[in-house]
């Protein structure tokens, strides 16, 4: 049982004012967070302190506490297995049945608990106001107390347990799409409990290597103050996994994820790169919503609007909604240039594509480059050249070696000599190929050896006829 634990969690909170000692590491994204830490997720006040009473009839009570024009009391039959609560006037009238547990009012409302609980043995939470009438129907595994006019709320979800934000009204206003994190959040791997005589204080827990894992985040308040300031989302990290919230203090993404593009080294044209075990996905970096679920096994960084994304070994392109622009046909892929060409390989054979996946040069090269300042380099039985982007062939396939046109000339090799080569295919020497400066060095070399070798034998020769006196 987690009651135990519960205590001591409660305990260190008190005597540290609320705050864990548990901090997640903040990302590049959060900006100023560097004191960011995480009040554990059943944060909400455990013991609801006693109220001295002040009428006679509340000593008829195990616990009260007074919230102005009402009460909550408690009775205690047998600690932690029967007891029942009411909301009270101030003359002690009771403005509700017996239900197992009520929790602090916040923003007018209070969750609740009923006597009944679900098929499988667990509490379900609702919102009353304070003349005791029902506002949020008990439907939940799990929730808090309203902040800002929302709270989370936790509730099964096929396999896994869902998170959403409701108002004030019981309207979903956000739900976090748990069905995409398929490892995680699972029913089978969760435990569920609540702190003796208090079931309001129940909370769903994930373990992974002995620590405990939480839909639910509730944040410092100096945290928050910040959070609430950026104009975008924020990345933490928790355990060693990441999560994304955003200014109004609502989880966009819960803490799954095992990797964020923060430097955009894969990321742009409004989507940041986000991965989930082996698999890739993008997120909004000003909303923090998934745009694109975790379909892909690699990914490079746009060129012209169209990410290449690879599924099942092969690369397509999307576009920044996540649309499939490019079916996933090719082995290779670069991306598109400024003469909307792309280079690809299928079997090993490489041409081109335009943006609307056109073929527009045939795959019927061993090689092709990116296109630079209007042409392409090819290869064909060991043989390079250069293309236009009409497939024309501007520089005849001669060459030995050779590198696309990054700049207006490029270098080439023929016969072990080297040239400068320009856009209009004029060559001009610069030196030999490092193979040929190379060839001569171990010639001078073996040249080297084989002279030391004969000067040593003649001059052995020469002690040999020399006589010895």
């Amino acid at each position: 049982m987690l009651q135990n634990y519960f205590r001591g969690i409660w305990r260190n909170i008190n005597s540290q004012k609320g705050v864990s000692n548990q901090c997640p590491t903040p990302l590049a994204t959060v900006r100023n967070l560097v004191f960011l830490s995480l009040l554990l997720p059943s944060a909400r006040i455990l013991a609801q302190t006693n109220t001295s009473p002040t009428e006679a009839w509340l000593t008829e009570y195990d616990e009260c506490q007074d919230y102005g024009e009402v009460y909550v009391v408690k009775e205690i039959i047998k600690a932690c297995r029967a007891y029942q609560t009411f909301l009270t006037d101030r003359n002690g009238r009771k403005l509700t049945p017996a239900y197992r547990d009520i929790g602090d009012f916040e923003e007018g409302l209070a969750e609740f608990v009923p006597m009944q609980l679900n098929p499988q043995g667990h509490g379900l939470h609702g919102f009353i106001d304070k003349q005791g009438k029902i506002i949020i129907e008990p439907k939940y595994i799990s929730t808090d107390r309203f902040r800002h006019g929302k709270t989370w709320v936790i509730y099964p979800a096929d396999s896994h347990y869902g998170l959403s934000y409701i108002d004030r009204t019981g309207k979903e206003v956000y739900k976090i799409p748990i069905q995409h994190y398929s490892k995680d959040y699972l029913i089978k791997d969760a435990t569920i409990d609540h702190i003796c005589n208090h079931d309001t204080q129940e909370d769903v827990l994930w373990w992974r290597k002995g620590e405990f894992f939480i839909l639910n985040f509730n944040f410092t308040p100096f945290v928050e103050e910040q959070l609430k300031r950026s104009n975008q989302v924020s990345a933490f990290k928790y355990q060693g996994k990441f999560g994304i919230i955003d200014n109004d203090l609502a989880l966009k993404v819960p803490v799954a994820l095992d990797a964020i593009d923060v430097d955009y080294t894969y990321s742009g044209q409004g989507m940041q790169r986000v991965q989930y075990g082996n698999k890739y996905g993008y997120v909004s970096p000003s909303t923090g919503e998934l745009i694109v679920p975790f379909y892909y096994t690699d990914t490079r960084k746009p060129t012209n609007g169209l990410f290449w994304v690879k599924k099942r070994g092969k690369w397509g392109c999307i576009d920044k909604t996540g649309k499939l622009r490019i079916p996933h046909l090719y082995d290779e892929a670069t991306g598109f240039t400024a003469e909307d060409r792309s280079a690809v390989a299928i079997d090993g054979k490489f041409g081109h594509i335009d943006k609307s996946g056109k073929v527009r040069t045939p795959l019927a090269y061993d090689f092709a480059s990116y296109y630079q300042h209007g042409l392409s380099m090819v290869r064909m039985k060991d043989k390079y050249g250069f293309i236009d982007t009409s497939n024309r062939l501007i520089i005849p396939l001669i060459y030995d070696e050779a590198f696309p046109f990054d700049r207006v000339t490029t270098i080439v090799e023929r016969y072990w000599i080297r040239y400068e080569l320009s856009l209009d295919g004029q060559a001009q020497f610069v030196g030999f190929s490092f193979k040929l400066k190379a060839l001569f060095i171990i010639a001078g070399l073996l040249i080297f050896i084989w002279l030391s070798s004969l000067v040593n034998e003649l001059r052995s020769k020469f002690r040999a006829k020399v006589p010895r006196h």
